[in-house]
């Protein structure tokens, strides 16, 4: 499931359909939906900000 929704992300970004913060944000949502996570806090979960990469 997640990585078919990856592959959707992917495939909506390339074309240009979708930005890639869009989908970015889209696919962890519509994963966190389908594990019956309310949609207000799926939502809000997928927005987060992500903490700076270290190196």
């Amino acid at each position: 499931m997640i990585a078919g929704t990856g592959l959707a992300a992917l495939s909506l970004a390339l074309p240009g359909h979708k930005t890639w913060r869009d989908a970015g944000s889209d696919a962890p949502e519509f994963v966190l939906r389908a594990l019956e996570i309310e949609p207000e806090e799926a939502r809000r979960i997928a927005n987060l900000e992500l903490p700076p990469l270290s190196k």
